[in-house]
């Protein structure tokens, strides 16, 4: 021991016997009370310098999530703080009021949200992964730090397909996104990122027939989405349309397409329908096997307000010369069949395919639409023929 650490350890003695004496002042000691306290005191510094010791042998790196620790001698390690429990954004109560809005996303009930991330809008459309299944969304949104923050949670209802062929349509759709398979709430599932939007989201099947994804993006954290995830309440149903209003979405969806309906029934069926008359008819004579064949066969029907419906269907038919903008299914020379969506509106004269969604489907060239400041006899308009999302 050098003279410096003798001279610290006098002195170290000298301050502790000078406070013990004027704090027990007043109190009876035992003889051997001075010598205990001078023993204890040597082992706590003993343990000090031996701590300090250990520290000096490890780097330690600060990252966003924890502390990377580095051994010398070993690999890192990496050591996570215990996050604190993050306030629960308030979600507006679900109404049964036609055409209002909904906060949740097609039954599907969302139980927490990051603080500040409110409730904003919702929707449902077809499903870009089959054509006979709906995707309903929730959209929440907020602001942090002066930035916007988001979540959405959608829920596909139907066919569902496999968790491969999502990530392949997601993949083409945006190749700049990456995959990593994951499990969410117990089912396997993909992990999406796109490090340009700093967007990040969770998709899994969480049993047959309900697809379901959770996105977000910064300052909302892939730990907040994963949160929102495992707090999803599912035993819901599908929502309900009204029958009455599905059963006239079902008959104006038959009526445009199905053979055999005479042309005023069909043109009645369609928004702006009388304008098309000529044009249907060209349609049909070019492709005498639809014009014979075409069957409808309606699977599900969603209103998205009071005034528009989205459904989807399938379109079989006998007619090589027919091409459909969609997948088929069956022979190429005999019956084929296509899963298609599309958007129904409520008009003056009631329920009727829109027109672009006709003219997608059952007309190779359409003419443009009448101008909104005029009238066409017979063809009811609606407020908007805007397609859901």
């Amino acid at each position: 021991m050098s003279s410096n650490d003798v001279e610290r350890e006098l002195r170290d003695e000298r301050e502790l016997r000078d406070a013990m004496l004027a704090a027990t002042a007043r109190v009876v000691a035992r003889p051997d009370t001075a010598a205990a306290v001078r023993g204890r005191f040597r082992q706590r510094r003993h343990t000090r310098r031996a701590v300090a010791a250990a520290v000096a042998a490890v780097i330690v790196v600060a990252v966003p999530s924890g502390l990377v620790l580095a051994r010398p001698d070993g690999d890192p390690v990496e050591v996570r703080p215990a996050r604190p429990v993050p306030t629960v954004g308030p979600i507006p109560s679900a109404t049964a009021a036609a055409g209002a809005v909904r906060a949740n996303a097609g039954g599907i009930k969302v139980t927490w949200l990051p603080a500040g991330v409110t409730f904003d809008s919702a929707g449902v459309g077809v499903s870009q992964n089959t054509g006979n299944a709906l995707r309903y969304r929730a959209d929440y949104v907020g602001m942090s730090a002066g930035r916007r923050s988001f979540v959405s949670v959608e829920a596909q209802w139907g066919t569902t397909p496999a968790l491969a062929a999502v990530e392949a349509t997601r993949r083409a759709a945006q190749p700049q996104r990456t995959f990593t398979p994951t499990t969410v709430r117990g089912h396997p599932g993909l992990l999406t990122r796109m490090a340009a939007k700093d967007e990040f989201s969770l998709i899994w099947i969480e049993r047959d027939g309900l697809l379901l994804e959770v996105a977000g993006g910064t300052p909302v954290t892939e730990d907040d989405v994963r949160r929102v995830a495992e707090g999803l309440v599912a035993a819901e149903p599908r929502p309900a349309t009204d029958p009455a209003v599905e059963r006239m979405v079902r008959q104006a969806l038959t009526r445009a397409f199905a053979a055999g309906v005479d042309p005023d029934t069909a043109l009645a069926a369609i928004e702006d329908g009388r304008p098309l008359a000529a044009t249907r008819a060209r349609y049909l004579a070019r492709h005498p096997g639809a014009a014979r064949t075409l069957r409808v066969d309606v699977h599900a029907v969603a209103a998205l307000d009071a005034t528009h419906a989205v459904a989807t269907f399938t379109l079989t038919f006998d007619d090589p010369t027919l091409i459909l903008p969609a997948p088929d299914r069956g022979d190429p020379a005999g019956i084929r069949s296509h899963d298609v969506g599309g958007t129904v509106v409520r008009t003056a004269v009631g329920w009727q395919v829109s027109r672009d969604t006709y003219c997608r489907l059952a007309a190779e060239a359409c003419p443009p639409p009448a101008p909104r400041g005029g009238s066409t006899p017979g063809a009811g308009r609606s407020p908007s023929t805007s397609s859901a999302r």
